[in-house]
C-alpha cells in the first residue's frame, strides 16, 4: 500500500502546475494533502469528476477563513477506509487541520499542523494542538491500533533536518518548544521512520523558501514527515522524499507499507 503526502500550497494553484499529471503517473493508494485552501465546489467540475472516479475524497477545508489551511485524504475506491473530519476539537477543526482515517486496525492521521507564525504569535495554539494530537495517538495505541501520522508538521525535529539550524533557533518551526512537542509524538509510541533509517544523512529536505534560489541550492527544511508506531515500522518497505517534484514550495513524501496483520 503506497501512501503519499503533499502540502500543495493551494490546490487550485497546484492544478495549474501539473498536479493531475503527477497524480496519474504516481497512482498512490492513499494521498494526504495539506493547505488545500479551497472548498470542494470551487474546483473545476472536470477535475472533481476525475478525482472521484478513482478515489474516495475526504475534503476538509477551513470554515473559519476562506482560502486558508485545510486538508484532504484520498483513498482508492474499494479500499474500505472510513474517514473522520477533525479531532472533535473546534479550535482545530474550524481550520481543517486533521483527518482521521481507519481501515481494520490501522489508523491514518493526516493533516496540516499549525505554524507558530511570525513573532511566534501562534506558538501556544500550536502547543495545545500538539498535546491534543499526542493524546489522540495514545488513544489509538490503547485501542491496539497501528498508527501512521503524516503531514506538514511545521517543525524540523533535529539540527540535521534544516540547512541553517543555528540561525533558526528562535524562528517558527525550530524553537525549543516546538521540538519538545514533537518529542511528545515519539513518546506516544511513534517513530520518525525516514530519520531512523537515515540517521546521519544531511540535506533531506521537503520545504524551501521561495526566496533567493533556496530550492536550487537545497537550503531547506524537513518538516513533512511520516511517523509510525514502532510495531508497524517493520512493515515499512520504503519511505522517501520526492524533491524532484515541483508544483509547490513543498515536495511530496511517500511510504510503502507491505501487507501484514494491520492491512
Amino acid at each position: 500500500m503506497r501512501f503519499f503526502s503533499w502540502n500543495v500550497n493551494g490546490f487550485r494553484a497546484a492544478l495549474k502546475k501539473g498536479f493531475m499529471d503527477w497524480l496519474e503517473a504516481t497512482d498512490p493508494d492513499v494521498l494526504c494533502l495539506q493547505e488545500i485552501r479551497c472548498e470542494w465546489d470551487e474546483i473545476d467540475l472536470s477535475v472533481r469528476k476525475a478525482l472521484e472516479s478513482a478515489y474516495e475524497v475526504c475534503w476538509f477545508p477551513a470554515s473559519s477563513k476562506k482560502g486558508y489551511a485545510g486538508s484532504a485524504t484520498l483513498t482508492k475506491h474499494g479500499s474500505a477506509w472510513k474517514h473522520q473530519r477533525g479531532m472533535g476539537i473546534q479550535d482545530y477543526d474550524v481550520e481543517g487541520r486533521i483527518i482521521i482515517s481507519r481501515k481494520g486496525s490501522l489508523t491514518l492521521i493526516g493533516g496540516y499542523f499549525p505554524n507558530a507564525s511570525t513573532g511566534l504569535a501562534r506558538l501556544q495554539y500550536k502547543r495545545t494542538f500538539a498535546k491534543a494530537l499526542a493524546d489522540c495517538v495514545r488513544a489509538e495505541h490503547t485501542a491496539k491500533n497501528e498508527v501512521i501520522l503524516v503531514g506538514d508538521m511545521n517543525v524540523a525535529p533535529q539540527e540535521i533536518d534544516l540547512a541553517r539550524p543555528k540561525d533558526n533557533t528562535k524562528n517558527p518551526g525550530f524553537t525549543p518548544e516546538e521540538r519538545e512537542d514533537f518529542q511528545g509524538y515519539l513518546s506516544a509510541g511513534l517513530v520518525d521512520i525516514l530519520r531512523e533509517r537515515n540517521p546521519t544523512v544531511p540535506g533531506l529536505y521537503t520545504w524551501w523558501t521561495q526566496r533567493g534560489g533556496a530550492r536550487e541550492r537545497n537550503v531547506g527544511w524537513r518538516i513533512d514527515l511520516f511517523l509510525v508506531t514502532q510495531s508497524l515500522a517493520k512493515q515499512i518497505e520504503d519511505t522517501a522524499i520526492h524533491s524532484e517534484i515541483h508544483g509547490s514550495d513543498h515536495c511530496p513524501i511517500s511510504l510503502c507499507l507491505k501487507k501484514g496483520d494491520s492491512v
